[in-house]
């Protein structure tokens, strides 16, 4: 349109120029027509450059939108994987961790598809193989340490016995002097139960076997003997019936620590009653304290632990150990010996051992030719045993 407005303009000058002769509007009208001409190309030129930038423009603004995207897209990967690899992270710290530095089963990561947290779960899981193998190995050697030590102890012990038993043999005519020699005997069986409780609760079991059966109330007064109120123990019930010679000694140490249990929280004046009785499924001994008993939930833990249901080491009793229940639990479960506890009557806690009947043997009666007692292992049995 401004080409055609150009020309018109150029023809209208015409008119003035023709008073100046033929010639000269002939020429001023072809110098019209060639700017016209040379007009044209420029106007092509110019629609075409001005496509061309409303083209550019429409692409500029193509890829603006489209990294607009893209950045939207990475920003949402990048935030899916730290929260893929927040989650794999919070899970190993709350869960993986614990289970690796207590030994147990390791449970596997959470399930997922992003690839950050994929590889994150490979590396913890050599991580934490790394950290088992290690807590392993220095448990390993802490549980040999505390056995040699506890062996020691024992031994020690046993040495003390058969030395104060030579001097009353020396001296049988003493009576203080046997009296002291007793009660030096009576100590070293506490220290020798002790060591033997704390190789327990490592693993390691009583070495000493008894040759044959042994009638489950002597089996208590021989528990008695290893605990320090052993003159507050009083035992009732069958004599005939008897337990196979080889849980006789586990059994004297879990009876041990429930009456040490028993008279260490009832009255100091007070006895402990003890009562052997035979069931259906076997023979149980019941041993009652007149202490104050537990709470509902103390008491539910500590069935947990006699049973064997929850097995503890002796990193789990404590800054200051409470070994007995702990070893209960470890000789009920290895031994299949039912442990319970529940209410007193006589105001605090009864404690229940079923022997099953695999267990038992039934003995001559008391008095008989047949019924002689068992020679006790050479240790840890105490005198009054």
């Amino acid at each position: 349109m401004a080409l055609v407005v150009a020309f018109v303009a150029l023809a209208a000058a015409v008119v003035p120029v023709a008073g100046l002769g033929i010639g000269a509007a002939v020429a001023f009208s072809a110098a019209s027509l060639l700017v016209f001409a040379l007009l044209v190309p420029l106007r092509k030129q110019h629609l075409a450059s001005v496509a061309e930038a409303a083209r550019l423009r429409a692409e500029i603004r193509e890829r603006e939108e489209e990294a607009t995207r893209r950045d939207a897209d990475w920003h949402a990967y990048v935030r899916t994987q730290a929260e893929a690899a927040l989650q794999e992270a919070e899970f190993l710290v709350a869960e993986r961790v614990p289970a690796a530095l207590g030994r147990g089963e390791i449970p596997p990561p959470p399930e997922s598809e992003e690839p950050l947290a994929v590889e994150l779960a490979k590396w913890y899981d050599r991580l934490l193989a790394d950290v088992s193998e290690v807590v392993g190995d220095r448990e390993e050697s802490q549980r040999i340490a505390l056995v040699e030590l506890a062996s020691r102890v024992q031994t020690s012990a046993h040495r003390i016995q058969a030395t104060v038993s030579g001097v009353a043999e020396r001296h049988p005519s003493d009576a203080d002097l046997l009296e002291a020699t007793m009660q030096v005997d009576h100590a070293a069986t506490q220290q020798a139960r002790h060591a033997q409780s704390l190789k327990v609760l490592c693993g390691e079991w009583p070495g000493q076997q008894w040759q044959k059966p042994l009638a489950l109330v002597d089996v208590v007064r021989a528990a008695s003997g290893r605990i320090v109120s052993f003159k507050r123990v009083e035992v009732t019930g069958d004599p005939d019936v008897g337990v196979t010679a080889s849980v006789v000694e586990p059994l004297i140490h879990l009876i041990a620590e429930l009456l040490a249990n028993a008279t260490e929280y009832s009255p100091p004046r007070t006895s402990v009653p003890v009562t052997v009785r035979t069931v259906q499924r076997g023979a149980v001994i019941e041993v009652d304290d007149g202490g104050l008993g537990l709470d509902e939930y103390r008491l539910a833990e500590a069935r947990e632990v006699v049973s064997g249901r929850r097995l503890l080491g002796v990193g789990d009793v404590g800054e200051i150990p409470q070994t007995g229940f702990a070893v209960v639990g470890r000789f009920a479960h290895r031994h299949g010996l039912g442990v319970d506890l529940g209410p007193s009557p006589y105001g605090g806690v009864r404690a229940v051992i079923l022997v099953p009947l695999e267990l038992l043997k039934t003995l001559a009666p008391a008095g008989t030719a047949g019924r002689v007692l068992p020679t006790p292992p050479p240790a840890p049995v105490p005198a009054e045993a």
